[in-house]
């Protein structure tokens, strides 16, 4: 089975919206945050998203680029994050993702890349600051793999600019981004966040997976009527940083969490 059909069975099999969280590889140190992703998976995520740690996180709000830098002083590398995400993709249950800015992936090698999250079962991957155009080859070759990669929209894209970006993968789903500037801040959903996404669906096909802001139930429920996905990082990273900050193994608290926005 193919990463794309493993994302594909996600949200075909069980009913209603999915939650789709995040975690930076490495952070707050690389057995916790292997844990934290099985602890997730057992909770009811429906697929989780692993970050490698990048030194300029453009899109990551203060909280993940936090993290961000404490895994890289911790010393964590692309090829731990990659291991780390193969070894839950195989003993998860759920699909696995990787998310990483483009300029690790393309220090790493493309083809490189692209081999190592089809040989370990990772099912796709996100890279926010992709060029649109494809000029590296990595939608590409993630569709020969049959790995998922993960088209974001943002509000401000014409229907024809969304239909554009998103032909080109082979994604089940594509990442839209409810508001502009970087992850963090909550975000108060209208009608025109339900409209964008309304219009993303009709215009790709694809399900939908809405990210951003999203820190409580309320807004999953909201967004329930028109997305097929929530995406959770940065309460998540934030409810990491206060219980490990106080001597704590926070994956419990990251599982209470998930349970209660599921």
């Amino acid at each position: 089975m193919t990463g794309i059909d493993r994302i594909r069975n996600s949200f075909e099999n069980r009913g209603g919206i999915k939650l789709m969280t995040h975690v930076v590889g490495g952070y707050p140190s690389p057995g916790i945050s292997e844990r934290l992703v099985a602890a997730m998976a057992s909770a009811g995520a429906d697929l989780v998203e692993i970050q490698i740690p990048y030194s300029d996180p453009t899109a990551d709000g203060p909280s993940i680029m936090n993290a961000n830098a404490k895994a890289r002083i911790a010393g964590t590398t692309t090829d731990m994050v990659i291991d780390m995400a193969g070894r839950l993709a195989s003993s998860a249950n759920i699909p696995i993702l990787l998310m990483s800015y483009i300029n690790p992936v393309y220090r790493y090698g493309i083809e490189r890349f692209v081999a190592r999250t089809l040989e370990l079962g990772i099912s796709g991957i996100i890279v926010p600051d992709y060029p649109a155009d494809d000029e590296l080859g990595l939608t590409e070759k993630c569709n020969r793999a049959g790995t998922a990669f993960v088209p974001l929209v943002t509000g401000g894209s014409t229907e024809e600019r969304i239909s554009e970006v998103c032909g080109a993968s082979d994604s089940p789903f594509i990442y839209a981004v409810m508001r502009a500037g970087v992850t963090g801040r909550k975000t108060e959903l209208t009608d025109e966040h339900i409209q964008f996404l309304e219009m993303a669906h009709r215009i790709t096909g694809k399900y939908v997976a809405a990210g951003f802001g999203i820190w409580e139930r309320v807004q999953v429920e909201t967004l329930s009527r028109s997305a097929h996905c929530a995406v959770i990082g940065s309460a998540v990273t934030d409810i990491i940083e206060k219980e490990y900050s106080e001597g704590k193994d926070p994956t419990e608290a990251v599982a209470r969490f998930i349970r209660a926005i599921r």
